[in-house]
Order: structure tokens, then sequence, then C-alpha cells
């Protein structure tokens, strides 16, 4: 007889010789891998072939001979390469995407789409061929091609000679996938007629701040967003291909998640995708704002001849310091050994620390890395900025270090499931089978109450007709677009995640049916749910107050379960910085010659809240304020 975990009420004994370990599914939208040519019959497997060339030839991009591709596990589950792969030869397996070797036609598209770099040609056994230290010198040092771009050509522009270090294979990181920014001002709002509210959003930040960030370092992140934007205004093109909307609206942008206290309600960015076309799911790039900036910055540096060069597999690894401990250079690891490179400044520009088990550990204690945490972050993300600050004696201060740890949420799976588990009405149940919260709350209020239960996973219990009713009330106040499209085929989504290799969704025509599939106690979660529908009847949520009109009874199958878990898409902190963007030790004094900008920097978080300004805002507005302070220390004015 199958046996089950023991209830909630056990002793502690019990519960952890019972408790069931949490199911890692496999990643999004991995449905049943369609009919694809035989790949015995060379003509079909020609014709295959034809189609992708003539697919690639759009991105300019020559086919090679006789290759494999192998995806790795730094996957960051962003669908770019499942999405665009002509053969449709790519699912999901785990937390990562996987290539059908029998649908592969060796184009390499997914090679040259993957903004993570995970995607690497497995006949490719060339070693770098090594080389003694490379010694470099320049006016400045960026280390990360994220919105450390934002910094190199700004600094390239008022006539620096820049060097970029991008860790990866290729820049973008974390920025390319990042779409919500929020400037309370820019010249957009000025032509539409709206007003300047930067004086009152700079005194309102300061106090939900608390102390933690000062008011000057509040007016580099206001200020620097408005000037960020009306300097990117300035690029050709660029004000046809960005526009002000409300977040959370219909439009064809997609939702925001951001908080409602937040005043700029206007996201500043581009109304439709510029890249990634294929994606429907309007919560994640490539395409949106972070990837227009990217572009016009590598369009920028040749257009406009700046003296900026971007080295990528280059890793910034340790600070050259003068004899009064003002920064004077970098040593990065390169693919054939190392280079040093001397200047008079260095710009941290590094990201956050997501990819990084170690400080995770270290900092947060986090006890779902082995997998109950989705994490949202380009594999570059290890928290160099930490390790090379701890060289120099300055250590980071966890309290102002933080992470977004949110859900459970079907996550990172279709998006139009993800809407609907999130919905109040939801039966949400935990792997003893039992109820664990009042449904209608917050994710941010639900990734506290599932603490405690076994791997911090949930299942969301629905009737066909109660995901009917739910979607069909949702789509009803939303307009074609990307948010329209993707939740209109909600039905096919369910279909298609039964048929992972470990579904996210079961279907079932009885509760104790669907209990067995999801290997939870049947006793146990028919018992839910009859207290849940009598909770229903009674208008009356006698275990955990959920409002009457969210009391939505189970009453006919088919029923489903909805997968969710815990995810975390911010892991920003480490290093302190001032007003000006310059780094400080521990006892608050500058680092002469070091800068450091976006989630590298813990100026807007504090733990457990949210930041004080979004993270992308202060991402661009710190990235271009590190130029002109750098340029204004050096030169005295810009």
């Amino acid at each position: 007889m199958r046996e089950y975990p023991a209830a909630h009420n056990a002793g502690t004994q019990d519960v952890a010789e019972n408790t069931p370990k949490p199911r890692i599914p496999p990643n999004p939208e991995h449905s049943q891998p369609r009919k694809l040519p035989n790949p015995g019959n060379s003509t079909t497997r020609a014709n295959s072939r034809s189609a992708a060339v003539k697919c690639l030839n759009g991105y300019g991009y020559e086919r090679k001979q006789g290759l494999m591709y192998h995806i790795n596990k730094t996957c960051t589950g962003c669908h770019v390469c499942r999405l665009a792969c002509p053969m449709q030869a790519i699912h999901f397996n785990g937390s990562v995407c996987e290539i059908d070797e029998d649908g592969c036609v060796e184009c390499g598209l997914c090679e040259k789409l993957c903004p993570a770099y995970s995607v690497h040609d497995t006949d490719d056994i060339s070693a770098p061929q090594p080389h003694d230290r490379i010694f470099r010198e320049c006016d400045l040092v960026v280390c990360g091609g994220g919105s450390g771009l934002v910094t190199a050509v700004r600094a390239g522009q008022l006539g620096k000679k820049v060097i970029l270090l991008e860790k990866s294979g290729r820049v973008g990181g974390n920025m390319n996938l990042s779409k919500v920014f929020l400037p309370e001002y820019s010249r957009l709002h000025s032509e539409l007629g709206l007003e300047d509210i930067r004086e009152s959003a700079i005194a309102e930040l300061n106090v939900r701040a608390g102390g933690i960030a000062s008011e000057e370092t509040i007016r580099t992140a206001v200020n620097g967003a408005a000037e960020f934007s009306d300097w990117l205004l300035e690029f050709p093109g660029i004000k046809s291909k960005v526009a002000l909307e409300e977040p959370g609206g219909s439009s064809v942008s997609g939702p925001a998640m951001i908080p409602e206290t937040d005043l700029a309600r206007l996201i500043f960015g581009p109304p439709v995708r510029i890249e990634n076309k294929l994606s429907k799911d309007p919560a994640i790039g490539p395409g949106w704002l972070g990837s227009l900036i990217k572009q016009t910055m590598l369009e920028a540096i040749p257009a406009q001849r700046l003296n900026v060069e971007i080295l990528v597999e280059h890793e910034a690894v340790h600070l050259i310091t003068g004899s009064a401990g003002e920064v004077k250079g970098v040593v990065a690891k390169d693919p054939g050994g190392e280079t040093e490179i001397h200047c008079n400044a260095v710009v941290m520009a590094t990201g956050g620390f997501g990819a990084s088990d170690e400080k995770l550990q270290k900092y947060f204690g986090c006890s779902c890395i082995e997998g109950g945490l989705f994490r949202y972050t380009v594999p570059g993300n290890t928290g160099g900025a930490i390790d090379m600050l701890r060289e120099l004696g300055v250590e980071p201060d966890p309290a102002r270090m933080n992470i977004s740890a949110l859900g459970p949420a079907h996550v990172p799976f279709s998006y139009s499931l993800r809407r609907i588990l999130d919905h109040p009405s939801a039966l949400a149940v935990n792997l003893y089978g039992k109820r664990w919260t009042d449904e209608s709350i917050t994710i941010t209020e639900k990734a506290v109450n599932i603490q405690g239960s076994p791997g911090e996973v949930s299942w969301g219990i629905f009737t066909q007709k109660n995901i009917d009713d739910i979607m069909q009330a949702y789509l009803g106040g939303l307009t074609p677009g990307d948010e329209y499209d993707c939740c209109a085929f909600y039905q096919e989504d369910l279909d298609n995640e039964e048929c992972y290799i470990e579904p996210p969704v079961y279907r079932a025509d009885s509760i104790r049916e669907l209990a067995e599939k999801i290997g939870v106690n049947p006793v146990a979660l028919e018992q839910t749910a009859a207290d849940y529908n009598r909770f229903c009847q009674n208008s009356l949520d006698e275990e955990f107050g959920k409002s009457a009109c969210d009391l939505i009874p189970l009453e006919q199958g088919p029923f489903y379960a909805l997968y969710g878990q815990m995810y975390a898409a911010r892991y920003a902190g480490g290093l302190m910085v001032d007003s000006k963007c310059r780094v400080l030790r521990n006892n608050n004094s500058v680092i002469r010659g070091l800068y450091a900008c976006g989630d590298a920097t813990s100026a807007m978080q504090r733990r457990g809240e949210p930041s004080v300004v979004p993270e992308l805002t202060w991402a661009l507005a710190s990235a271009y304020r590190c130029a002109i302070e750098y340029v204004t220390d050096e030169e005295g004015s810009v």
C-alpha cells in the first residue's frame, strides 16, 4: 500500500521522517514533442535543413557544418531558444532546456540567440591558446556588460578611453531580461504635459527608505533616472521605440510587478518587443527596454567612434591598489590566462549574487538551493564585486543585501497558468494535502506562510469550470496584445503541461484520483476539499478568513492541480556607495577610484523589504551617474 506523509500535527520526529521531498519539475512549457520529420528520411531532413538555413539567414547568420549543440545548467528558462528553434527540437528537462538530438538539424540558431550564453557547440574541442599576462592601459575599466554598457558609452562620449570586461561570452546580463524602468520625470513626461513630481517623489522615497539611504542618494536615483531617460532619447530612432504606459494595464507591454506605493505610475520603455518576438510571455525578456538599451549602446560605439573596447569572457577577479589604498586597475581572467589593466578608475557593474550557491547559503542560509527556489538570473551573477572587495578587507553587510523570494507561483511555466494559480479563488494545499494559507493574499505574504511546509511548494486545486470562469472574466478586461494572446490559449497550456516528463499540471475525474497523481494522501485531500466546500456553502472561511467573494466550491470534475514553487528575481547588494556612487569601506571612508552601480550595490536594499527604488531604475540611474561622477572627480566638471 502506498505511504503518505504525516499530517501537520504529527510529532517532530514523524514529520522529519515522513516529509516528502519537493518535486523538481521540468521547466516551462515542455509539452509532448510534436511529431518531427523522420531523421532517417534524407529528403525530409534535407528540406528541414533548408528551412532552418532560411530561418538563420533572416538573422544574418551563416550555418556551420556538422555541429551538435548542448544546453548546460546555466540556462535561465527564458524560452528564447525553444520558441525560435525552426524544428521545435528544444524542450525543458528539469530546470534547463534540452535539445532533442533526433529533431535537431544542427543549425546553431539556439547558440546565437541564447542571452545567458548557455548553448555550446559540443564539436568545438579547441582549447584556448595560453598566453603570458597581458598588460593594458586605459582611463576607465567597467566590470560588467549589463548596465555597465551605459557607463562605458557615456564615459566614451565624454572623451575617455574605456575597457569593458564581461565575464560571459556576450553582454547584456540581467538587464537584457528586464523591462520595468520607472523614471519620475523625463522629456516624454514633459511632452505629455505631465507634472514634474521629482521633489515630492524624493520626499516620499526618503520616508520609505527609513534612513537606509540618504536623501542625497535618493536624489541621485530620481534625478539620475530622468537624466538617463533624456540621454537615451537623444540616440537615433529611440523616441519612436519607447512610450509611457500604466503598469499592470492591458496593453502589449503587459503587467509590471511593482509596489502599489511607487509614485511613478508610468513605465518608460518599448510598447512591443524589439527581439524575441515569438514570445507571448509579458513577464520576462529578452525584448523589452533592457534589450533596447543593450542594442543601442552596442550600435553607438562604432557609430559615434567611441574609444570603448569590450572584452568578453574576461572576468574581473582582483583590484589593483596604490600605496594610499586607491584603486588603480583590475586583473581579469581570460580564456588563455590573465589580463592586467591599469587605469584611473574602475566601475563595478557586476550585478547581483543570485547564481552563487555559496553566497546564498553564507548570507541568507537558503535551505532551498538544491531545487526548491527557481532563480531568474544569468549565470554570471555570482557576486564577483563582493569577492574583490573582501580582498581589500571590506565585508558586505548582510542586513543590506536582499533576495526577493516570492511565491509559490507557477514559474517558470506557462504564463496563463501562473495567472490562474494566483487567483484568490484557488484552493492551495501543501504536500500533506492540507490547506496552508488564505489564497487571496499577495505572493509576498504567501512566501512567509509557506515556510515550514515540505519543500515550500504548493498545488492549486481547481475544477474545469473554475478555470474557465477565471479566464473568461480576466480576458474580458484585456485588449489584444501579449497579455491577451498568451492567456487566451490557457486550455492548450493546460493540455500541454500535462504531457511534461514530470507534469506541473494534473487532471483527474475525482479528488482522490488527483491526490494519487500529485502524491498526497487521498484521505487528507478529500477532507480538505470537503471542508473548503463547506466554507464556500456557508460563505465563511473558518480556517483562514478568506473573503466570501473568493470562496468558490469544487463541485464537479474534471479537477486540476497546478504546481507552484518559490522563485526569486532580485539578488542585490554587497557594496556600499555614497550619493556619487563611490564605493565605501566599512568605516564609510571613500575608496578613491572605485565606483559601483545597480545590483552590485546595497544603496537601495535592506533585508526582507522591497527596494527603495525598483532595480532596473536604480541600475540605469546609477550607471549613468557613475560616468558623470568619475569624469567630474577627474576633471572638475562634465
